[in-house]
């Protein structure tokens, strides 16, 4: 019996890790992405950071709104 190969496809790259995102007049940066969750990344005023998570559909969309 032959064994079966698996390979990934490459998938359309849609954003890019340290793009920018306008979300409630707050800049966040792309931190990473994984899967299809990316993972959102600021810094307050007062150093204190903060990361939120939102699919790549959900800041793709985003970043047409800036286009």
């Amino acid at each position: 019996m032959r064994k079966i190969t698996k390979f990934q496809v490459k998938k359309e790259v849609l954003i890019k890790v340290g793009e920018r995102v306008i979300i409630d007049d707050i800049e966040w940066k792309v931190a990473e992405i994984i899967d299809d969750i990316a993972t959102l990344y600021r810094e307050a005023i007062g150093g204190e950071s903060h990361t939120i998570q939102k699919t790549i559909k959900e800041v793709k969309s985003l970043l047409l709104k800036k286009a």
